[in-house]
């Protein structure tokens, strides 16, 4: 009988099993393949518990009224219209509704949205891999934006570039210390200003020069002006805004700002701030002080989560180029509203001491760029000490710990030091085309004064762009 009992509960137990993944195959009504000869990329397909959408990219010239995918649905399902069938996408502004029929009969509608591109791998110069990063990893110069951000009037250098993608396809463009002026043909910067912040609208996502809509003001001197400055400095250079990211809430953008002040001849961060502009014209709205109030930066690292929350990373040097990273949050995804740090006994809605706060990783970050993917949350960083490596890690929560770090990309070693430093790794989902991270890093002359006047001084403070592909 005791040999006979455990055998029956297993029997019992299977058959339940089974008799649940039957009932839930009943149910299922997923797209689990969709894909159109001669797509650009790979196809994403989201499905949550309000979302059922496919979306894939196909090249200019395509017959957009002649599609015939390939799909694949859940066991047992079926799908109108059937796979193969050729669909005009073209009608309906290259959006279709797909019917996915679970074996029971109830019914799911999967939108599928198609975008015409131009085909960016003609834009896109391989970088030979000589063992230092994976061997799976495809990385590419991307002279699309490296000749975009070549400018030769108005903002025509800067570091901190970062990208904030608006909701009528337009872009902004945000940097902190910039030159505006002309550039001669031989790339020369001549009779430039020097500004702590700037930003830009670039239209459309168009890259021509035309598509380029300067936000900093002019000055009395009929020169660019700081774009953002501090309420109630009189000296722009001694009470200072460096921009960060920004994320967009209802009609509004909000943009992290660091708040540095000039003491003893040395720049020190004071304060994260928050700037509010208006949506479509970026127009400032109003500046909030004093999120969290001290030194460490977290104006570095914005991450607008599904979770309702919206995350801000900051880092803290310790040791030999070693460094801790620490999260603040929002919730509503409001980040005017009340922040939380995160520390040794949970969220705190008082600003803890320093040494309260958790560390999410003991490494060599500096500069996190936090986002989802798949459930998976990855933090992408170049390394302390000015090092030329861009790396990755991973996590399963926005809170970490992040973990298995590993390689993206070294910047070439022209420049490192002495006549270089290289900073400000900054990850750009706005320009993403194919689910590859798009990521600018800033060059910057030890020299300050090689800025100007020699040919290809305008080059020698900038960002340049690099996309990595198959980096998952």
């Amino acid at each position: 009988m005791r040999l006979l009992l455990p055998v029956l509960l297993c029997a019992l137990i299977f058959s339940g099993c089974k008799k649940d993944d039957l009932e839930k195959q009943e149910f299922e009504k997923a797209i689990l393949f969709f894909n159109v000869e001669g797509q650009l990329g790979k196809t994403e397909i989201t499905r949550t518990v309000d979302t059922s959408r496919v979306r894939l990219a196909m090249p200019t010239g395509t017959d957009m009224s002649a599609i015939a995918p390939s799909i694949m649905v859940s066991d047992g399902a079926s799908i109108l219209p059937a796979s193969g069938e050729i669909i005009n996408f073209a009608a309906n502004n290259n959006k279709y509704t797909y019917k996915v029929t679970a074996k029971n009969g109830t019914v799911r509608n999967w939108l599928v949205e198609i975008s015409v591109i131009d085909n960016i791998y003609d834009s896109l110069v391989l970088i030979p891999n000589t063992g230092e990063w994976g061997e799976q990893l495809m990385v590419f110069h991307d002279t699309v934006y490296n000749k975009y951000l070549t400018r030769y009037s108005g903002w025509n250098g800067g570091d901190g570039c970062v990208s904030i993608p608006l909701p009528n396809g337009n872009v902004v463009w945000s940097f902190q210390d910039s030159f505006f002026g002309e550039v001669r043909p031989d790339r020369a910067r001549i009779d430039n200003v020097f500004v702590r912040n700037a930003g830009f609208i670039q239209l459309g996502r168009s890259t021509a020069p035309t598509s380029y809509v300067q936000l900093n003001p002019t000055g009395p001197n009929g020169k660019a002006a700081t774009w953002v400055t501090v309420p109630g400095a009189t000296n722009g250079d001694e009470k200072l805004y460096w921009g960060g990211p920004a994320q967009v809430l209802g009609n509004e953008v909000q943009m992290v700002m660091g708040q540095l002040h000039l003491i003893n001849g040395v720049l020190e961060h004071q304060s994260t701030d928050v700037a509010v502009f208006t949506l479509p014209d970026m127009q400032q709205k109003e500046i909030i002080q004093q999120k969290y109030i001290g030194a460490l930066p977290f104006d570095a690292s914005l991450f607008k989560a599904s979770d309702g929350y919206t995350y801000m990373y900051t880092t803290q040097a310790f040791g030999i180029c070693a460094s801790h990273v620490y999260v603040a949050r929002a919730a509503n995804n409001d980040i005017t509203g009340q922040w939380e740090f995160y520390t040794k006994n949970g969220w705190s809605a008082s600003q803890p001491a320093t040494e309260d706060l958790v560390s999410l990783l003991e490494d060599n970050a500096t500069q996190p760029n936090v986002f989802e993917k798949n459930g998976k949350y990855y933090l992408v960083s170049q390394t302390t000490c000015y090092g030329r490596d861009i790396k990755i890690w991973e996590s399963g929560s926005p809170t970490g710990p992040f973990t298995n770090g590993r390689t993206l990309y070294r910047i070439p070693a022209q420049y490192s030091l002495p006549e270089f430093i290289t900073y400000n790794a900054v990850v750009h989902h706005a320009i993403s085309r194919y689910g590859e991270l798009v990521i600018s890093y800033n060059i910057n002359p030890t020299d300050f004064w090689s800025n100007f006047n020699n040919p290809g001084s305008a080059d020698r403070y900038r960002p340049y762009f690099v996309r990595v592909f198959n980096w998952e």
